[in-house]
């Protein structure tokens, strides 16, 4: 094994050290397009006198091994302006993307002529593996190691600092490490450093498949353009949608297309937005074993939409908002003892069509400042069994009608500002838009085994689905009720107020639709009411019990008095604590 230079010196025009400018910074004026790699000691640039390379290459400028930023300006040390070939990404109908990085690896194999070599600093090459690569970079949309193509490729011991935003994160444009194409790369103990809007440590594409060991990652906010304006368009938005109820603007991760991510034994934590993503996908899985996973100012822990499953076991999530966001079909599941800490919503599901499942199992624990479950506008399914749910408001499971001020514009005609087509999952018909995709029952469906829980369970939005709850050798103490839901605040959330989106209060109230909530309890559950509750459907097993602890319950069927006992009741029922 050999040092990065070393290895490379043989390989034809990847370092060529014939200056093209005088050693002593003669200026850059009008000088024809560079044809090779210039290494120099000193270097002035006029104010629009940028070096440039010929069609189908890219001029990268390091001082020192730290790339930076092509500006006009003086520069001493060791100057290389690196020219390699151009790695164009066309990302949806946006203008094409020319990215550069530090290392490129394209069918388990580097590509110098893809390479800013001397950006790689400290690196060791042997077959197949980089091993103590240092990669600094203060420009912005530069990558540290790309990987793509098939085969396998480990990246040991990497230490990368990024500062600058970078250019799309839904692409890995500017990402830390990036796989793509059917590549299956390994990261072992990597350190990663990022400082800039959508400036992710971690981008997985393609078909590929990245495994991720004993990683100690932080990404921090940056600074947005000052000609930035507010956007949701997928590939241009440099920030969180504020329709969240969150704010930032860098994620950890993206996880896109077809990928599968695996963490372990790791600790990752972003100042905003989120830590570990999935968007813009086909079909993704995440796996997080033994890790420590931190939204430290402001964000989410994780976010699965659409075809995709977010796995954590044996994990810690602490999030300043919330600890998981499913949005369309997309599933979470904490099992093996992973604990959940929110600031305000342990779990929010919101947009399209619905359909996924949360599940939280085998000891694992969410605890939320505000309601821990919180489904918004589709149907769900979540399983809880031998774990511990707990929230500050009281509120165990919420459903209600999804207050985004952005979807309630679309569905009354409107196109909001700041999007300039419908998101994934979305299309316009007629004045009103609609989710695409197979049909997903729109009812809320939960099953609650070997836990006690204390809280209410509300279903606010029976003008769109039922809920259904099941609850097998569980304790329950609260109120389960169909109700009418109001902002807590009075007022309906704007931007101003984007903390308040999914703040709620709840009135229960018997359902004026079909859709209410149906309740079945087995032999080994036992439901203590609180608080008056409004059901359509009511299922006792032999020996399971329902009561209102000192207090006296009724319960009244289509208005009328009728004993609590084993059976099923269906109709309007009250259940009366007196």
């Amino acid at each position: 094994m050999k040092k990065t230079a070393m290895l490379l010196a043989g390989v034809a025009n990847f370092v060529v050290s014939v200056p093209l400018f005088a050693q002593t910074g003669e200026a850059v004026g009008a000088s024809p397009a560079l044809q090779q790699t210039t290494e120099l000691k000193a270097l002035t640039i006029e104010p629009g006198m940028l070096p440039k390379a010929s069609d189908g290459r890219q001029v990268t400028l390091t001082v020192d091994g730290v790339e930076r930023q092509l500006n006009a300006g003086s520069y001493k040390g060791n100057v290389v302006l690196s020219v390699t070939e151009d790695i164009p990404v066309q990302y949806h109908q946006l203008p094409v993307h020319h990215f550069r990085t530090a290392l490129y690896v394209e069918n388990g194999a580097p590509v110098p002529a893809k390479s800013v070599s001397s950006a790689l600093q400290g690196a060791m090459l042997s077959a197949g593996t980089v091993t103590d690569a240092r990669i600094t970079s203060t420009g912005e949309r530069f990558n540290g190691i790309m990987v793509t193509g098939n085969g396998k490729y480990t990246i040991d011991r990497p230490i990368i600092d990024l500062t600058g935003n970078g250019g799309n994160d839904f692409a890995g444009f500017g990402a830390a490490i990036m796989s793509n194409g059917h590549a299956d790369v390994t990261v072992n103990q990597p350190i990663i450093r990022t400082r800039g809007a959508i400036r992710t440590a971690l981008f997985v594409g393609g078909d590929s498949t990245m495994h991720v060991n004993d990683a100690e990652i932080e990404v921090v906010n940056g600074t947005l353009p000052s000609d930035y304006k507010f956007t949701v368009d997928v590939g241009r938005m440099m920030e969180v949608p504020w329709m969240l109820g969150l704010s930032g603007n860098v994620r950890a991760s993206n996880l896109v297309d077809r990928g599968t991510l695996y963490i372990s034994n790791s600790h990752i934590r972003s100042q905003g937005w989120g830590v570990l993503s999935t968007d813009d996908n086909t079909h993704v899985r995440m796996f997080v074993d033994n890790s420590l996973i931190e939204a430290v100012e402001a964000g989410y822990g994780t976010y699965s939409i659409g075809d995709s499953v977010n796995t954590f076991s044996h994990s810690v999530i602490k999030a300043a908002d919330i600890g998981a966001i499913m949005a369309a079909e997309g599933s979470a599941t904490f099992t093996n003892r992973t604990l959940v800490y929110a600031g305000r919503y342990g779990v929010m599901m919101h947009s399209g069509v619905g359909g996924g499942t949360l599940t939280i199992d085998k000891g694992s624990e969410v605890h939320a400042g505000r309601t821990a479950i919180e489904v918004k506008g589709i149907g769900t399914t979540i399983l809880v069994d031998d774990a511990k749910v707990t929230s500050g408001n009281g509120i165990i499971l919420q459903a209600m009608e999804n207050d985004d001020p952005f979807l309630k514009a679309m569905m009354s005609g409107k196109m909001p500002e700041g999007m300039g087509a419908p998101p994934p999952g979305m299309n316009p018909d007629g004045d009103h838009p609609g989710p695409k995709g197979l049909p997903s029952s729109p009812d809320v469906s939960g099953t609650f085994r070997h836990a006690s829980l204390t809280g209410d369970f509300f279903n606010g939005r029976t003008a769109q689905g039922g809920m259904k709850l099941r609850f097998e050798d569980t304790q329950v103490t609260g109120r389960i009720t169909t109700s009418t839901v109001a902002p807590a605040s009075g007022k309906e959330p704007v931007r101003e107020t984007y903390q308040e989106i999914g703040n709620v209060t709840n009135t229960p109230a018997p359902a004026t639709t079909a859709n209410g909530l149906a309740v079945s309890l087995d032999r080994k559950s036992h439901w203590t009411v609180t608080g008056t509750s409004y059901l359509a459907r009511l299922e006792l097993a032999p020996g399971a019990q329902i009561d209102a602890g000192a207090s006296k319950l009724q319960l009244l069927v289509d208005g009328k008095p009728a004993k609590i006992k084993a059976g099923v009741y269906a109709g309007k029922i009250t259940l009366l604590v007196k």
